[in-house]
């Protein structure tokens, strides 16, 4: 049963200065009645590549696109991309997250969140950045983790070119503990991918990031 209560100007004004990101008046009451009560709660830590804040936000800003590690209490971690696109100057950065990728964190079990600004490719001959980018979404690793991997992709394909899926082959040489990261990874260090991933889009887009 839901009740009503009244509050005057005065006193919302005061929740109002402690709320953080797009906290609700609920919430924020819930939050200062956990601390008469004496419950503690750790929010997840925030960590930011480049570790400067504003800086972060600027390179954001300039180039739309950051990795996000999430970390769990039960050890495993979710990695996705963030398009920003519509992210600008007066945009809260944390706002966003808080509305965003950690609205319900406590559900979620998430402890920690790691977010890097991810490179830009130079849409030339023989880069493969954005290969890389969507490979390492695809395997749950980060881009810095695949960036380490050699590998060979070959496709299976019908014989009138009808390609099925692709196989990617890792060498033996790979680092191990980077590899064991991957699911459903064959022993002999091969995987099937779907042809869709190459145009496939990122798991957190704008819309999840509220506010920006």
């Amino acid at each position: 049963m839901i009740q009503k209560i009244e509050l005057s100007n005065t006193t919302f004004s005061r929740l109002d200065k402690l709320a953080v990101g797009f906290d609700n008046p609920e919430s924020v009451i819930i939050r200062l009645l956990d601390e008469a009560e004496g419950k503690t709660e750790t929010k997840p830590i925030l960590t930011f590549v480049p570790s400067d804040e504003n800086e972060f936000k600027r390179r954001l800003i300039e180039v739309k696109e950051a990795e996000v590690v999430i970390y769990k209490n039960d050890a495993s971690r979710e990695i996705a991309h963030w398009k920003a696109n519509k992210l600008g100057e007066t945009s809260n950065l944390r706002g966003n997250l808080w509305s965003g990728i950690l609205r319900g964190w406590k559900n979620k079990g998430i402890h920690k969140v790691e977010l890097s600004i991810l490179p830009q490719g130079l849409n030339i001959p023989g880069d493969e950045t954005e290969q890389v980018k969507l490979l390492a979404l695809e395997f749950q690793l980060t881009f810095d983790e695949m960036s380490q991997l050699n590998y060979q992709i070959d496709t299976n394909e019908s014989n009138d070119g009808m390609v099925y899926n692709h196989i990617v082959q890792f060498d033996d040489e790979n680092d191990k503990e980077i590899l064991s990261k991957i699911d459903d990874l064959h022993e002999h260090l091969w995987i099937n991918v779907d042809s869709s991933i190459f145009n496939m889009p990122m798991h957190f887009t704008q819309a999840d990031f509220t506010g920006a």
